[in-house]
């Protein structure tokens, strides 16, 4: 197989998919939290456990960007991996944190 760029494709696939961990957790947190919300607003859905289980899923998403922007932060690496392992890192942190805002209106169903 043809190296790309000193890469063969054995070594390509898991170093893109450590440049978008985080963002896959924040894709992943933002589906069910949306997903969650929503089922549990519709008639006959509501329970008083939904936003501590929310709360729960906004920690742990929370827990695994800031685990991998750590992990990205401890690599003194330069490069376009280093660079999207610390950039996706943060954004989806920061995102995954927006997300849990849907905590501020999970009580209120209108």
């Amino acid at each position: 197989m043809a190296a790309l760029d000193g890469l063969t494709m054995e070594r390509l696939w898991p170093r893109v998919l450590q440049g978008t961990a985080p963002l896959l957790v924040w894709a992943g947190h933002f589906a069910f939290c949306y997903l969650f919300a929503a089922a549990a607003c519709a008639p006959g859905g509501g329970a008083a456990w939904r936003w501590w289980l929310l709360l729960g899923v906004t920690l742990l998403a929370l827990a695994a960007c800031g685990w991998l922007l750590w992990r990205a932060c401890r690599v003194r690496r330069t490069g376009l991996l280093a660079l999207a392992r610390l950039g996706s890192g943060w954004l989806a942190l920061v995102a995954v944190g927006w997300g849990g805002l849907v905590l501020l209106t999970a009580g209120a169903c209108r």
